[in-house]
């Protein structure tokens, strides 16, 4: 069955692109969410007018993300640790909270934008990148101060 997908989905295709997919697929998955509609000729018509707006959407968005990836890597952020005698930590900076750091001063980012491959645990500093949309991506330099107990 031939639909045009509204919504993004991994390996098979972006907003507005015409796509087949198995009956069951589309039926029971794709258009009871509102992902896709089939793409009957009155739909397919009203694809273009639709192109085109999604596009002055997305120019829009795109805007935002470089104007708040500018502001975040021009950041520089400080937390601290909790650590032994020995220098161990009692615990860890997951991306949950740097997104609260984040938050504190004044840019929002969903913690699953904030690329970093394990907790850290270890005091020093950070370089952590920001993910904020296609192709952008933005760095600030976080400060992870250790805390004596």
């Amino acid at each position: 069955m031939k639909v045009i997908l509204l919504k993004p989905m991994d390996r098979i295709g972006k907003p507005f692109d015409v796509v087949e997919v198995s009956d069951g697929f589309a039926r029971n998955f794709l258009i009871p969410r509102k992902i896709a509609m089939k793409a009957t000729p009155g739909n397919l018509r009203g694809l273009e007018k639709s192109k085109k707006r999604f596009s002055k959407q997305m120019d829009k968005i795109r805007l935002m993300s470089m104007d708040l990836a500018e502001r975040i890597n021009n950041l520089s952020v400080k937390t601290t640790i909790k650590t032994g005698m020995d220098g161990k930590a009692f615990g860890s900076v997951t991306s949950a909270d740097l997104a609260s750091l984040l938050q504190a001063e004044g840019v929002e980012v969903e913690k699953k934008d904030i690329m970093l491959k394990e907790p850290l645990k270890q005091p020093g500093v950070y370089d952590i990148k920001v993910h904020l949309g296609e192709n952008i991506e933005a760095v600030f330099k976080l400060a992870l101060l250790e805390e004596g107990v």
